[in-house]
């Protein structure tokens, strides 16, 4: 899937546009990755002018501080058997930007939280989705092209056993985790 973003904003005479050839998920081949593709780390005041959004865009991370917004795609290969993935091989790659505080799960094996509110839309393919339940026992259900999930801070973990790649929007919004 060709990835092409479009972008608005203000000029004095009128709404202008600035399109770009984002990246190509085809070119996924193995381990998860992240693609930040826009993002401000403060929500800004409107109207938005064409100096503050057009021209390259700077990669900010993939978390922001409180108040930021985020646009990243993710791309999950499939996984042959039933190895769980390696989050620490995938960590180790991304640039998870300023916040997030991201937390590895003690189930291992790619379970993990962030302190984000986590918007997704599936755009291609399907791809499971594990969680620890109050039982702890271990369930998952399967998301697919045209679906929607909100991961609210919980623990998850993604294994792909379709056999293609699954693509996701994701807008991951900051928040701070409270104790109890």
């Amino acid at each position: 899937m060709k990835i092409r973003g479009v972008t608005t904003a203000e000029a004095p005479s009128g709404v202008v546009t600035q399109a770009d050839d984002v990246f190509d998920t085809s070119t996924v081949e193995t381990g998860i990755d992240v693609f930040d593709i826009w993002g401000f780390d403060k929500v800004p005041d409107l109207p938005v002018k064409p100096e503050h959004v057009f021209g390259e865009y700077k990669r900010l991370g993939v978390f922001g501080p409180l108040g930021a917004v985020r646009v990243a795609v993710i791309v999950i290969p499939p996984v042959v058997g039933e190895e769980l993935p390696d989050l620490s091989e995938t960590i180790g790659r991304l640039d998870l930007g300023t916040g997030g505080g991201m937390l590895p799960g003690q189930e291992g094996g790619g379970m993990h939280r962030t302190d984000t509110i986590d918007v997704i839309m599936v755009l291609e393919g399907e791809t499971n989705v594990a969680y620890p339940g109050e039982d702890g026992q271990e369930y998952g259900i399967t998301i697919k092209a045209g679906n929607f999930l909100t991961h609210n801070g919980t623990f998850h973990r993604w294994h792909n056993r379709s056999g293609s790649n699954c693509t996701m929007l994701c807008i991951p919004l900051a928040a701070e985790r409270k104790t109890e």
